[in-house]
């Protein structure tokens, strides 16, 4: 078997693959950059909320204003299912796929190739971008693309350890997935000595790019404090590694200290019990509030309700919502772990033990300046803030990545097989070989029962060759010249 050839008429061209030649170049000028189809996959996506489909949303509307077609694979959320079409036509596929646990799908490897063979097709996908190791749904689609010879990528938003169980076989899943995968993109520095260490990879295959916030969305309001009463806020999902029984020992200590100090939580999840055995244990109902799940449009409101932002996490690659929580000019204390240091400045930031003493410490220390008027200003802190970490830098450096990956060859089944008995285990290794054959052979079936060729190609609403564009271009030409116009 010799090397597959992948399908050129689908690809944008390519330096390293077709040469300069090929980029339509301006008067004068260089040539153009190659414009990309690509397709984001995660079972993790709106109306679910989190970093990741945070991420994943911001950072398709950028590649859309840099001129490039995006399309979203995910599961289908209750009642929403088939396609639908978001902000600059993102075009969003929710596949009818069974959730297992979590809001992630149950996985055979196999069941989920016809749906995302089409979606793939259908849309003339030349990257394939995946996000979120707790994602089944990502590495099924990372498995399929390689096997249809497409190029892809993998943003990790997670750190694992390497001792329990669950780790083990995570890491050991995320080595079958990458060995061949054409690119990794971390969000830290610390996330990416993790994922080169589970996934055995060369430290030269994996990027690190942060991920960012909508400086416009996150601004600072110190009139919507409460004029006599310090407030700290929290807004995480109510899970055991955001430390919530970390947070469950510290709010009576510090409320038994300091009567103006009240907590203002957002956020669902199992641990919210804790917290409300917490409140009625102390009788701490008038100050603490359990607000419940969030919209991503109320989160702003929420934090400049606050003058301390705390988060208490026990393993994060990068935490957003620290800088959400900067962002609005908020003093921020947060545990020193994962990738947490990375993010902030120093002056920005209280680092703490992942401990109830070190957490009151840091808090006493943020509640201190405040009374005493050294906090930093709200407005100044934002000006800050809103350079460090912006989407469309995000966007920048992760076109970079699909200009590197779209001249690199894909594996040949031959050469894709010896990579996984080589690279995965003995054992593993030749269990999923067997698996990316069995693969390969149903991806032959499904085209013969179905050929490529036959599959209806989609309407582009988004990326050079969008008809939503080109339609209301015409519209607008077609509008006709008032008198006003003549004037000015």
């Amino acid at each position: 078997m010799g090397p597959r050839k992948t399908a050129r008429s689908a690809r944008a061209p390519s330096s390293k693959a077709d040469g300069d030649s090929a980029r339509p170049r301006t008067a004068g000028g260089p040539p153009e950059r190659a414009k990309h189809c690509i397709c984001m996959v995660s079972d993790f996506f709106y109306p679910n909320m989190g970093g990741v489909e945070s991420h994943i949303y911001q950072l398709s509307q950028c590649l859309l204003e840099k001129g490039h077609k995006v399309v979203i694979a995910t599961h289908a959320y209750g009642d929403r299912r088939g396609i639908r079409y978001l902000t600059n036509g993102l075009k969003v596929y929710y596949l009818p796929l069974q959730v297992m646990y979590n809001q992630s799908t149950a996985t055979t490897c196999f069941h989920s190739l016809p749906l995302l063979r089409c979606v793939l097709v259908r849309e003339r996908v030349t990257v394939v971008h995946a996000h979120s190791s707790f994602s089944a749904l990502a590495h099924d689609a990372l498995f399929h693309a390689k096997t249809m010879g497409l190029n892809t990528v993998f943003t990790d938003h997670s750190l694992f350890g390497f001792a329990d169980v669950s780790s083990v076989l995570t890491n050991k899943l995320l080595t079958v997935t990458l060995c061949d995968t054409s690119h990794v993109v971390c969000v830290s520095y610390t996330s990416k000595e993790n994922t080169v260490l589970r996934a055995a990879l060369p430290p030269e295959r994996v990027s690190v790019i942060p991920n960012a916030v909508d400086p416009e969305q996150f601004t600072p309001d110190p009139a919507r404090r409460h004029p006599t009463r310090i407030t700290v806020v929290v807004v995480s999902r109510l899970v055991y590694r955001k430390g919530i029984d970390l947070l469950g020992g510290i709010i009576p200590v510090l409320c038994a200290k300091h009567p103006d100090l009240c907590f203002l939580i957002g956020g669902e999840g199992p641990k919210r019990i804790v917290l409300e055995e917490v409140r009625e244990k102390y009788q701490l109902h008038d100050r603490v509030r359990l607000l419940g799940a969030l919209d991503h449009k109320d989160v702003r409101d929420v934090l400049v309700q606050g003058h301390i932002f705390l988060n208490t996490s026990l393993t994060e690659a990068f935490c957003m919502a620290i800088v959400e929580g900067a962002s609005c000019g908020l003093q921020v204390v947060s545990t020193r772990v994962g990738g947490i240091p990375e993010v902030l400045p120093d002056e920005l930031v209280t680092l703490c033990e992942p401990t109830v003493r070190s957490l009151c410490e840091g808090l006493e220390s943020a509640i201190a300046r405040q009374r005493c008027g050294h906090a930093p200003c709200p407005e100044a802190v934002h000006r800050q803030v809103r350079t460090l970490y912006t989407w469309r830098n995000v966007a920048d450096r992760t076109e970079k990545v699909y200009d590197r990956v779209a001249g690199q060859e894909v594996l040949s089944l031959d050469r894709r097989v010896m990579r996984l008995r080589s690279h995965c285990g003995a054992v593993a290794g030749s269990v999923f070989a067997l698996f990316a054959v069995f693969d390969f052979l149903f991806l032959l079936l499904l085209r013969w029962l179905l050929p490529d060729d036959v599959i209806d190609v989609a309407v582009d609403a988004s990326g050079p060759h969008s008809r939503w564009r080109r339609d209301a271009t015409e519209k607008r030409n077609k509008q006709p010249i008032t008198a006003a116009d003549i004037h000015h």
